[in-house]
């Protein structure tokens, strides 16, 4: 036992003798290594290397000699000063006794905390060729046999501008070994991979994508050829098996094959750029997913190798984790195949036999997309959608709680561009039909709901019928049947017209609901500004039947008419309607063609509408001098109006010119304050309430102002005779002659000029009513005597009227509108493609 401990203390002792003096001799020999090692590379670099601290340790990776490279610097080989690569630290591994000889055998290598900047300008030349072309010395210089690499915490950024790509990996550690025969170096390599940026002619794909990989390189220096033995990748539960060469003496040619294992739907939308993944990123799948691709040809600045890819599921069960609907027993034989991987966009996509159930609802279908930049689509479908299920599976931002179904059966088939031209459009095919069944669904910020949608959908090539569509918008119901023209192109394409030939009926219209959903309110709750404008791509004909209608105060049952668009002008011939106790007739122009200034030319037609209603119903005109409450009587009138709107509809006073021919029978003017004040003249208070059988006058309005020419008011008190004008700034001028019969309020001396007998003896007085409707005053009109006042403005309005008539503005205007061809859209648009 004690012989025993005897040599195991001298086992120890000689050890530890060694140990000491490997770690003396590689202190003593510590600068010879280091110098040699340092002229050795440089004789292999032709760029300089910068480094902070270097040092020898037989510790690091013992019984392996270290040399130890602290903040690592190596320039690139382009013109100028820029790091190919900078490290915290590089540490070479050697055997000790190869070192001490001069020998440098690199035996292994650890990289820690580095980045590597590789580039390749437009010319297609790189900076990363930094070794001499010309052979060293074999004896006693630097060499690799590296059968130990480490990198941990490695950025690597490639750059290369000829082909328009920014790639960026990152690894937190990875371990290699290199075996060397000659010229062939055979790689094993595995550990982490992060696909930070992969990014080909703008667009990025992989982003984030952590790989852990096991693979298997062959690299012939001598030939140029890197060949990949199967190798493995793992992203998340899914493998992929990679295998295939990439050659680069004389050209670079690629041919490389994926096969994915295990994967699923989430897996596969990973490998999409970004902007197409988008919020399917979040999708899961159950069941047999596939997934093969190859790419193959040559790499190079004039041309890109080809890429096939193959995918599918079969059986399959697809949701989203957050979601209640679910597709179960989803089968799909999907490619996607282009000739040029840099140029995805002329490739053809395939997708074949598509299938499932959606919530326990069949459907099935087919999309084939050649050549994205000029699509030539092939697709149809056919099953039955439940709402609900549908937004369940996929939600639509802003809208809710839906139910009902859509029942399809739609093909499509032709080049999109072709829809651009009038000429080519009808070579498209879209066909089919979609049965809206009970559809019901709230949308926008205010919970809009939208109830009882059905009807019947029907497309023939570019244009889209409507049979029976109705349903519940909000208070209002409608139903519509007609057509849509051209409905294909204008919703797939900027700038393109529509023509919509359509009658539409309905119970009831809510217009007041109906503009809070178009236009909105503010934060404040008040009515949002919008501006009025009329599409010159819309073509319209509309003819409408509501039974009732509700816009604010005013109210119509029996609304009839039609609307026609055309050439950013609307107008409307014919609409009848019942309101206010009577009926109404209203024929009008819009022209929007200048979008600061929207000319308006309307027609009214009054029959038995009763004059307080007016009034009430347009909030008393804005004003309070006379309203609602004063008056009583049935009106019928013709009203001429021209005018000029802002694009917020707010008049441009000025603009604003108009006839009225008007009639009021069984009249009352009750409690009016200036007729009050006449009182003092004619000493009757029965002026306080007037009441007369008829009162008819033509009205003008021009200049912003009111014209009342004179008219006579037979009363239950007097017999008035009336006429003056009215600003729209509120100031009056009003004339007033009536008979004077023994007033005792009158001074006969001051109103002697303000008095005359007519040709039977009856004394008049002649009064007038001038100021502001806030603060006017009532006197003797004497300049009326003197000038003839009423006569002088009724000559003034029949020459205004004359005027007003002569400019046949809407007769021109309605003349613009008329088309025998009115959906002939191109018409007034220049086919660029010709």
């Amino acid at each position: 036992m004690k012989i025993f401990r005897k040599i195991l203390f001298y086992l120890a002792l000689a050890f530890g003798v060694l140990l000491l003096s490997v770690t003396i001799s590689a202190f003593l020999f510590k600068d010879k290594i280091i110098n040699q090692f340092i002229r050795e590379a440089n004789k292999q670099l032709n760029t300089p290397v910068a480094v902070g601290r270097i040092d020898v340790s037989v510790w690091k990776n013992f019984p392996r000699l270290s040399i130890v490279m602290s903040d690592v610097s190596i320039e690139d080989s382009h013109p100028g000063k820029y790091p190919l690569l900078t490290a915290k630290e590089l540490a070479f591994e050697m055997n000790l006794i190869d070192a001490w000889k001069g020998n440098y055998l690199i035996e292994g290598l650890q990289v820690t905390d580095s980045e590597t900047n590789l580039k390749v300008n437009l010319e297609g030349v790189n900076n990363y060729t930094i070794a001499k072309s010309t052979p060293g010395n074999t004896q006693g210089s630097v060499k690799f046999a590296l059968h130990n690499v480490r990198l941990v915490n490695t950025v690597v950024h490639y750059n290369d501008q000829s082909l328009n790509q920014q790639h960026t990996y990152t690894s937190k550690n990875l371990n290699a070994s290199i075996d060397t025969d000659s010229d062939i170096y055979a790689i094993e390599a595995d550990g982490d991979l992060t696909t930070t940026m992969i990014a080909v002619e703008g667009r990025s794909y992989l982003t984030g994508k952590t790989f852990a990989i096991e693979s298997s390189l062959i690299y012939d220096d001598v030939r140029k050829i890197l060949t990949i033995k199967p190798s493995l990748l793992r992203l998340r539960e899914a493998s992929f098996n990679a295998s295939g060469t990439y050659s680069w003496k004389t050209k670079n040619e690629i041919d490389i094959r994926v096969d994915g294992k295990d994967a699923d739907i989430q897996t596969l939308v990973s490998f999409l750029p970004e902007s197409t993944a988008g919020s399917l990123a979040q999708y899961r799948s159950d069941g047999e997913v596939y997934f093969k691709a190859r790419l193959t040809g040559e790499l190079g600045k004039n041309a890109n190798p080809s890429l096939n890819i193959d995918f599918g599921c079969t059986r399959a069960t697809l949701y989203h984790p957050t979601y209640k609907s679910r597709i179960e027993g989803a089968t799909l034989e999907g490619s996607f195949k282009t000739n040029d991987v840099m140029n995805t966009a002329v490739g053809r996509l395939s997708l074949k036999n598509i299938s499932g159930k959606l919530n326990g609802e069949p459907f099935a279908g087919n999309l084939t997309i050649n050549n994205f930049n000029s699509p030539d689509v092939v697709c149809d479908f056919k099953g039955r959608v439940d709402a609900a299920a549908l937004l369940g599976f996929y939600p639509i931002e802003q809208v809710r709680s839906a139910s009902g179904s859509l029942l399809a059966n739609v093909s499509f088939n032709g080049k999109i561009d072709l829809l651009k031209k009038k000429s080519t459009a009808q070579k498209v095919s879209t066909q089919g039909t979609i049965d809206l069944q009970n559809i019901a669904f709230n949308f926008g910020k205010d919970n809009t709901r939208i109830e009882q949608l059905s009807g019947n959908l029907q497309f023939s090539n570019n244009d889209l019928a409507l049979s029976n569509v109705s349903g519940q918008l909000g208070n209002s119901d409608f139903t519509l049947n007609g057509f849509f023209k051209n409905i294909i192109t204008f919703l797939l394409f900027d700038n393109q017209q529509i023509g919509i030939e359509t009658d539409l009926k309905s119970r009831f219209l809510d217009v007041d609901q109906l503009f809070a959903m178009g236009f909105g309110n503010s934060a404040n709750g008040t009515a949002q500004e919008y501006e009025f404008s009329i599409s010159r791509n819309i073509n319209m004909n509309f003819n409408c039947d509501v039974q009732s209608l509700r816009y604010k105060r005013f109210h119509a049952n029996d609304l009839k008419g039609d609307l026609l668009v055309k050439n950013e002008m609307a107008v409307s011939r014919n609409i009848t309607f019942r309101s206010m106790g009577g009926n109404m007739t209203l024929s009008g122009i819009v022209d929007s063609h200048n979008k600061k200034a929207i000319d308006v030319v309307s027609t009214f037609r009054l029959n038995g509408i009763y004059i307080d209603s007016i009034f009430y119903v347009f909030e008393n005109f804005k004003q309070e001098f006379i309203q609602d409450k004063h008056l009583k009587g049935q009106t019928t009138a013709e009203v001429n109006l021209e005018m000029t709107l802002n694009p917020n509809l707010r008049l441009f006073q000025e603009t604003l010119t108009g006839d009225i021919t008007a009639s009021i029978k069984n009249g009352e003017l009750n409690n009016f304050e200036p007729m009050k004040k006449l009182n003092r003249f004619l000493n009757d208070e029965g002026l306080s309430h007037l009441r007369f059988s008829e009162l008819k006058n033509d009205i003008h309005i021009e200049n912003k102002t009111i014209y009342i020419p004179q008219m006579e008011v037979r009363t239950n008190v007097t017999s008035l005779r009336l006429s003056g004008t009215h600003t729209f700034d509120q100031r009056i001028d009003y004339h007033i002659v009536a008979p004077l019969i023994n007033n005792k309020n009158v001074n006969y001396q001051e109103a002697k000029s303000a008095l005359e007998q007519d040709g039977e003896g009856q004394t008049k007085i002649f009064l007038k009513i001038v100021g502001t409707t806030d603060e006017y005053r009532v006197a003797y009109d004497t300049e009326a005597v003197k000038k003839k006042i009423a006569s002088d403005l009724k000559n003034e309005v029949k020459e205004l009227k004359e005027a007003f008539k002569n400019k046949g503005t809407k007769q021109k205007k309605e003349l613009e509108l008329q088309s025998d061809e009115y959906f002939d859209w191109d018409d007034n648009k220049p086919d660029d493609n010709r």
